[in-house]
């Protein structure tokens, strides 16, 4: 009788266990399913800007090539160093803040574009129609530098004065030398801080995208 005792003690527990495996099973296969069918899928959104090539065959014309990668604030004095700019990307995928469409030349080579064209605070045309590739592919004329015109602080060339704007500190509007360290950053972290607020998931989650408080993902540190 205590043999039959213990065997049924056994046989209750053995049974008990094949039940709740086949519950957690069951339960976990459940749980990998919804989250397959809950998984959004992503649709790729062609470039609006019908000029822009490849980026794997920027343009070259008249002996210039379009630079693929160049560095920011080479010989910055400052504990923010350099920055690393891949041109390529930002200059052939779709990089405007929302991602769907490639970023027009004007954005940053705000002076290549005709004076009728320009808003303020611009100022300074230095081109007839405004720079695509198409209409580079056609210039002879060389697309300036942003220090040909935004100086560093006490580097100003003789003969040369430095931008000034408006803008906004603590909500108040003052006038500002719009240096080189300054322009830069107003046109980066103006671009990055709305396409984070248009699609939030690109920080900490894209390498390299930083916003505007972000500065050692940017920079290499002096």
């Amino acid at each position: 009788m205590k043999n039959v005792a213990k065997l049924s003690v056994v046989l209750v527990f053995a049974l008990s266990a094949l039940l709740t495996l086949l519950y957690d099973a069951e339960f976990s296969g459940r749980s990998v399913l919804a989250q397959t069918v809950n998984r959004p899928v992503a649709t790729p959104t062609p470039a609006a800007n019908t000029n822009a090539k490849p980026a794997a065959t920027p343009g070259t014309a008249n002996g210039k090539t379009i630079p693929k990668n160049f560095v920011l604030g080479k010989d910055s004095a400052s504990e923010h160093g350099e920055v690393a700019f891949d041109h390529e990307t930002h200059a052939f995928k779709n990089y405007s803040p929302d991602g769907k469409s490639v970023i027009g030349c004007v954005e940053c080579h705000h002076t290549d574009q005709p004076k009728s064209a320009l808003k303020p605070p611009l100022v300074t045309s230095e081109r007839d129609v405004a720079l695509t590739i198409d209409s580079w592919n056609a210039s002879s004329k060389k697309v300036s530098e942003c220090r040909a015109c935004h100086f560093q602080d006490g580097n100003v060339p003789d003969g040369k004065t430095m931008p000034t704007a408006a803008v906004t500190v603590a909500g108040k509007a003052t006038s500002k030398d719009l240096n080189n360290e300054l322009a830069y950053h107003l046109n980066c972290n103006s671009c990055h801080d709305a396409a984070a607020k248009l699609r939030p998931e690109l920080k900490g989650k894209k390498s390299g995208f930083a916003v505007g408080n972000d500065c050692f993902t940017c920079h290499k540190q002096n």
